[in-house]
């Protein structure tokens, strides 16, 4: 009796040791366990908008996802500020970055120098990728030698003009250089609507009056800030606001710039494509009847200003291939497209743009300038170098320092900035 109650006992665990062990006795769970260990989930960050944010997490993720099952990605929107730069380069501190960051062009400068991002053209299908890309956006991808994202995106400003005010005046064509528009507005006492002297809004009409910050290798100032074809540029434009062709909100920065060429109290203005994007139906059909896009002006070979997002891989991703994967994805025909729809202006050359243009007749502005557009200096120290060029064309247009004496102490400081 005793030797059979033991027996029994040893059935009992077995069978309770076998219900505790589901790989044991469960193989189509085991099979899912494996499964979902092979997945592998990446993190980006992104500040798309209300818009974008929709197509990329509705459509675009579910797209790429179908396409590669062994990748999940993780979208997390966040707020385009220096707060983010702040918690992107606290989190690697203490390595627990995103693997994907959908970041500003003027970023990357800084964030290589703080060793944060992966070399991207260290990838072996690296060369024949950018292949597939516009030449200026994905420059700005590139510090030293190497690549560190692709372009995700990328814009440039165009010049809006007041149509009934392009009408009235009898122009058979817009301006095309900085001397036209010029000419222009002083014979009929005409006002342009620059935002406010941050070099976003200023520099295009610097340089395209002439004027440089640095030289080619982004090394030195001194020579090109404080040059006299920068001195003539910026003294054109001083000469512009004393005289009231730029209207005195550029100091606050608080022109309503957007307002002003609809109604026609300005001329022209600066923006960036979103001036078209962001709006309602309606609001968009107002504004087409109310206004006209062109190229932006220039007396030189470089036209406007280049903006725009690249997709850069963290050093401290666990998740490198999957994030180069998906990176690579992002850059292909149908995202790009499907951002199209956004305002979100494409880096890679083979999305066909031409029926889109059609529709949207204002972006053949934004399209034709891009290949013309100029960088702003990609150096670590640019945030820095942006405060002290925004100071001192305030400074300048205040009347507090004269422009010889604020452009020579200026290309001073960035050297001081550029060597430290």
């Amino acid at each position: 009796m005793i030797r059979f109650r033991t027996t029994i006992i040893l059935i009992l665990l077995l069978v309770l040791s076998a219900c505790g062990n589901q790989h044991i006795i469960d193989h189509s769970k085991q099979v899912k366990l494996s499964d979902e260990n092979s997945v592998e989930e990446i993190e980006i960050w992104h500040t798309y908008s209300d818009e974008e944010t929709r197509i990329f997490e509705n459509e675009i993720i579910p797209l790429f996802e179908e396409k590669y099952p062994g990748i999940d990605v993780k979208s997390v929107r966040q707020p385009h500020s220096k707060q983010l730069m702040s918690a992107l380069i606290s989190r690697a501190s203490v390595n627990r970055t995103p693997d994907v960051v959908r970041m500003d062009i003027t970023w990357i400068p800084k964030f290589v120098h703080l060793d944060l991002l992966y070399p991207i053209s260290e990838f072996d299908d690296f060369e024949l990728v950018k292949t597939r890309f516009l030449q200026n956006p994905l420059e700005s991808n590139r510090f030293g030698k190497n690549y560190y994202g692709l372009p995700l995106n990328t814009n440039v400003k165009a010049a809006i003009y007041n149509k009934e005010a392009v009408e009235r005046l009898g122009l058979d064509h817009l301006p095309e250089t900085m001397d036209e528009l010029i000419g222009i507005v002083k014979e009929n006492n005409l006002k342009i609507g620059i935002s406010d002297v941050s070099p976003w809004n200023s520099l295009p009409y610097f340089y395209g009056l002439g004027g440089k910050v640095m030289n080619k290798d982004y090394t030195k100032a001194s020579g090109y800030l404080d040059s006299k074809e920068s001195i003539s540029a910026l003294k054109e434009l001083l000469g512009l606001y004393q005289n009231g062709y730029i209207p005195p909100e550029v100091l606050s920065g608080y022109a309503e710039t957007w307002q002003n060429v609809s109604s026609g109290d300005y001329f022209m203005i600066d923006e960036g494509p979103w001036f078209y994007s962001v709006r309602s139906e309606n609001d968009l059909s107002l504004v087409n009847q109310r206004t006209v896009s062109g190229v932006f002006p220039s007396n030189g070979e470089e036209r406007s200003i280049l903006g725009g997002e690249n997709a850069v891989i963290t050093k401290g991703t666990k998740h490198r291939e999957a994030s180069w994967t998906f990176v690579k994805w992002m850059t292909t025909e149908e995202p790009q497209s499907l951002l199209l729809k956004a305002g979100l202006l494409p880096t890679n050359k083979r999305v066909e743009i031409s029926k889109f243009a059609e529709e949207y007749p204002y972006y053949k502005s934004y399209i034709e300038s891009i290949d013309e557009a100029f960088l702003r200096p990609p150096v670590p120290q640019w945030e820095e170098i942006n405060t002290i060029l925004t100071n001192t064309f305030r400074n300048i247009f205040s009347g507090e320092v004269s422009v010889e004496e604020g452009l020579k102490k200026a290309a001073a400081d960035i050297d001081r900035q550029l060597s430290s």
